[in-house]
């Protein structure tokens, strides 16, 4: 027992001392201390010197420890090129002889791209939203670009990275909350719902399928059968009125990703409507219900 209590005692010591701190004193300051300052003084630089050595103490096994782990990762690190290696001479044998000019060239355009992106990034939402149409064929363009053999090249993933983000948070600002207007998509050979809502220009978002459907059911009467050249509306930003079709009700229109995805918050639709709405249970296709966004 005495023994634990020893070690406590010492351990509180010590974290006196890690805690305490000594200020050396310049060889003037040294000489004009009297006999009993210079006493404490030299306990001070021995009691950090014990904080030194039981700093060590604890270090030395954390270097060795650190050691190990950097030996493991340089290890890793050679294993990784070797993949990297492998996978860069398939990926240039799948595209074939590639001149020194031509990936010049393609670097240009992603230069390109990139420059266009500072000049979007200094325009104001507003002005994003009016440009829209623009945007988009800017997009478009790019997504062409990405789907050149070049664009497999290892060296430019990187660039592709950035783009993809920076044209994320360009269609993000380009759609401010509220504002609500619709594109157009042309269905071409291949298409389905789920198909056209994962395109990175619509939603990118496959599950948001039903979106279309709902703005486009006067020509979609079944889901699953869409055809070549019908032409879409595509919803951009969230409605402030909505349609009623038969069959839906307060709780499912609530529950629409474009209206509030959230069923529990009908009761905002019928307080909004309460002069076409008597009893929330009973609603009617072809009304034009108000749909709050405050």
């Amino acid at each position: 027992m005495k023994k634990y209590i020893a070690l406590f005692v010492l351990l509180m010591i010590l974290s006196t001392f890690l805690q305490a701190e000594v200020r050396y004193l310049t060889e003037e300051e040294y000489k004009d201390l009297s006999k009993e300052e210079t006493l404490k003084y030299w306990e001070a630089l021995e009691n950090e010197m014990m904080m030194l050595q039981v700093r060590q103490a604890n270090t030395c096994p954390q270097i060795a420890e650190n050691e190990l782990g950097i030996a493991a990762l340089k290890e890793d690190i050679i294993l990784l090129d070797q993949e990297y290696d492998v996978i860069y001479t398939r990926i240039m044998n799948s595209i074939g002889t590639v001149s020194h000019s031509e990936l010049v060239e393609f670097d240009q355009k992603l230069n390109e791209i990139k420059n266009k992106l500072d000049y979007y990034d200094q325009l104001p939402n507003s002005e994003l939203y009016k440009s829209n149409q623009e945007i988009k064929n800017f997009i478009a363009q790019y997504e062409d670009l990405k789907g050149e053999d070049l664009a497999k090249v290892p060296q430019f993933q990187q660039d592709f990275a950035e783009i993809d983000s920076r044209i994320e948070m360009l269609q993000e600002n380009m759609y401010p909350y509220g504002e609500y207007y619709e594109d157009e998509y042309a269905v071409v050979k291949g298409d389905y719902l789920v198909k056209i809502a994962g395109y990175d220009h619509i939603y990118n978002d496959p599950e948001k399928w039903g979106i279309i459907f709902r703005a486009n059911r006067d020509q979609i009467k079944d889901p699953d059968l869409i055809y070549p050249n019908q032409v879409f509306k595509i919803p951009r930003g969230l409605p402030s009125s909505w349609k009623v079709y038969k069959g839906e009700c307060l709780w499912t229109i609530s529950s629409y990703p474009e209206i509030y995805n959230d069923p529990f918050q009908w009761p905002k639709i019928y307080r909004a409507n309460t002069d076409q709405i008597k009893d929330p249970d009973l609603i009617y296709p072809n009304q034009i219900l108000r749909i709050p966004r405050d």
